[in-house]
């Protein structure tokens, strides 16, 4: 019995299962390997399964393996294509989280008292229970100012209207 025999009997035997069976390890490999590539040919495989599945239980005729592989081929193509699109869009939309290991960021837009006066560009404020060096233009110590930026760990300010 040659290969392509054996690939034929198996498909015939499981239909739509083969499709879904698939979709399940490349959902597998995705949570294995880096990335998100295999994910969109899972999704394909499961919705090739569930094509096939449906013609059956509708009672139509079962797809040839041939006419399955190559909706999983469209499929595929267009979900790599629509994953690609979407995962640039999401790359492109600012986060909750991009903050995260930007400490100083974070504080932009708030107001706070000078602790230590502006004195050469160089000050102080508490935020939060922590001390920052601050830069802006010369202001004496109580004076009430915005953050305007970050630079580091620095906060740039001017004084708050």
């Amino acid at each position: 019995m040659g290969e392509g025999s054996l690939v034929t009997t198996m498909m015939a035997a499981l239909g739509g299962w083969a499709w879904m069976l698939l979709g399940l390890v490349l959902l597998g490999l995705e949570v294995v390997l880096p990335g998100t590539f295999m994910l969109w040919f899972a999704i394909a495989a499961i919705v090739t399964g569930v094509v096939a599945l449906a013609a059956d239980a509708a009672g139509w005729t079962a797809l040839p393996w041939q006419a399955e592989a190559g909706l999983f081929v469209v499929l595929a193509i267009i979900a790599v294509i629509a994953g690609r699109a979407w995962m640039q869009r999401r790359r492109q939309q600012p986060s909750d989280a991009s903050g995260l290991n930007e400490r100083a960021a974070r504080h932009i837009g708030r107001r706070a008292q000078l602790t230590e006066a502006l004195v050469d560009g160089r000050g102080r404020i508490d935020l939060d229970d922590t001390v920052w060096l601050v830069s802006g233009p010369d202001l004496p110590a109580g004076t009430t100012v915005r953050v305007t930026g970050a630079d580091g760990v620095r906060l740039k300010v001017e004084r708050a209207e």
